[in-house]
């Protein structure tokens, strides 16, 4: 998800390059800046905003629904990754459930470029 010319938040399909081995298909390490925990979440309407940092959104045991600009709806649940890049513009809507769930937060560096993790 990422902030297009005009200002309007967009969905952009990336897909990681990935190896196969005995342990099964991984990437690459990507670089973070960090990594946030959030636990006992409350089931959270949002509506339009920009995403705090540029972050990788990888729910636990939840689900988060977000809405782009252009009115398209993405569910992202255990196991699915969303790259959060709409830093400006109009931003997005977020629907986070169930409430008490956990997400994990993969903080970017400024100078990743995501497009380069392309396969």
């Amino acid at each position: 998800m990422r902030t297009a010319a005009d200002g309007q938040t967009v969905f952009e399909d990336l897909e990681i390059a990935t190896r196969h081995g005995e342990r099964g298909a991984e990437t690459a390490a990507l670089p973070v800046a960090g990594v946030i925990f959030r636990t006992e979440q409350p089931a959270l309407d949002l509506d339009f905003h920009n995403a705090p940092r540029r972050q990788l959104v990888i729910p636990l045991d939840a689900e988060v629904e977000v809405e782009a600009g252009d009115g398209i709806v993405r569910r992202i649940g255990p196991g699915e990754v969303l790259l959060a890049d709409d830093l400006t513009g109009q931003g997005h809507k977020s629907r986070f459930r169930p409430a008490g769930a956990s997400m994990l937060f993969g903080v970017l560096p400024d100078e990743v470029d995501p497009a380069a993790w392309r396969a």
